[in-house]
């Protein structure tokens, strides 16, 4: 990928930041706080220049977050600049040592939110997004979805993996596939079903899914995600489907939405007959 540099721990710098909005007077007592002043006047070009300042990374992210839902170019901003996707992957994997121990703060868990959240943004943009996919970027996030909480103090990762939930929906097809084979495995499963929240999250996101299936048809995608519902039915074993999961799952698998295209493929049709007799027992 031409924006990636070969190694992700070469830490690249420029010799000289882009200019910033002029200040006025500023003193030394100040200074920092007109220098975040300044960064939130800066245009979303500038800010994304900016990120190869290591002492103004952390507040530019932020400011760029703001940005993500008015500026309409910012995917293709961040994707096109040099290190800028590289950068955003640094501050996701910077957190990676804790995972295992699951000892990540509130400011950190904030941190890597943020870059997940622009990844997030290049993910809903159609050229950017299938770039996004191209480089196997969501791979790096597949760490977070994997990990189990160790100690009480769970929330500061958690937001990272519900964050990470939401990137990987919107590059659909990996991501539904990535989905499914956490799902698969029986420790994927036990985690994701832990917390209504998580397990809601995930449900919520293949909804979606369907949705741009009945607009765009794909029968692969549509058995990731019908695999992927049927898993999640399988918490019967332990308590039976609640009428909550039922109300999430969407009718178009059901009515005729889809009779074209599971016509000749009497695989996928046979797992959509198991999920109705699951769900509705």
């Amino acid at each position: 990928m031409e924006n990636l540099p070969v190694s992700l721990f070469i830490e690249t710098t420029l010799t000289s930041s882009p200019t910033l909005p002029p200040r006025n007077n500023i003193s030394s007592s100040s200074s920092q706080k007109n220098e975040a002043l300044d960064l939130a006047s800066a245009t979303p070009k500038q800010l994304v220049l900016l990120l190869h300042d290591v002492n103004l990374r952390e507040e530019v992210i932020n400011q760029l977050t703001k940005k993500r839902e008015t500026c309409t170019e910012l995917p293709l901003l961040l994707w096109n600049t040099f290190n800028a996707v590289f950068i955003l992957l640094q501050e996701v994997i910077a957190v990676y040592p804790k995972l295992s121990t699951s000892m990540v703060s509130i400011k950190e868990s904030t941190r890597v939110c943020n870059a997940l959240a622009l990844f997030q943004c290049m993910g809903n943009h159609q050229e950017t997004r299938r770039e996004l996919i191209k480089a196997k970027i969501p791979f790096y996030f597949y760490p977070f979805l994997k990990t189990n909480g160790k100690n009480g103090n769970d929330k500061p990762l958690e937001f990272i993996r519900l964050t990470s939930l939401g990137v990987i929906g919107s590059l659909t097809k990996v991501a539904t596939l990535i989905v499914m084979k956490i799902l698969m495995q029986e420790e994927g499963l036990s985690y994701c079903c832990a917390l209504a929240e998580r397990f809601y999250s995930i449900v919520q996101v293949l909804h979606r899914v369907v949705e741009k299936l009945s607009q765009k048809p794909c029968i692969l995608l549509l058995r990731y995600v019908i695999q992927s519902y049927l898993c999640l039915s399988q918490v019967s074993r332990f308590v039976r489907p609640s009428d909550a999961f039922r109300s999430q799952i969407p009718c178009q698998l059901f009515d005729n939405t889809f009779m074209d295209m599971l016509r000749d493929d009497t695989e996928t049709s046979t797992m959509l007959q198991q999920l109705y007799v699951q769900i509705m027992r």
